[in-house]
């Protein structure tokens, strides 16, 4: 395992102190799972992101999407036992230009 020294302002490195000791964790222990918890985030988002970004390039490729409101009608159905033709996909009149989303840092107090 490898070492990292990180700066902590002081009423941070209190209040993990705290946290850490209420956990029954010693200040060590306490970082590096909400280190992991931070980084398993990150990593969800990013594939969510990704996802979003494939999809949207798919629709736009072939123009093909399906309503919400018929796929929720449909979804209820289908919960309630009933069945109901699935909904068609029906194509864009135009295809959408997407972007990725400006990133969402922080501000820094």
């Amino acid at each position: 395992m490898s070492t990292t020294t990180l700066r902590l302002p002081e009423p941070l490195k209190q209040r993990i102190a705290e946290l850490a000791e209420q956990s029954g964790q010693t200040a060590h222990a306490f970082m590096v799972e909400a280190l992991q918890e931070k980084a398993d985030e990150a990593e969800w988002r990013m594939d969510l992101q990704n996802e979003a970004h494939a999809r949207d390039r798919a629709i736009d490729a072939d123009g093909s999407v399906l309503e919400w409101h018929e796929m929720r009608t449909w979804i209820q159905a289908r919960a309630e036992g009933r069945r109901l033709n699935p909904p068609q996909p029906r194509r864009l009149s135009a295809p959408a230009v997407h972007e990725p989303p400006p990133s969402r840092r922080r501000a820094k107090p």
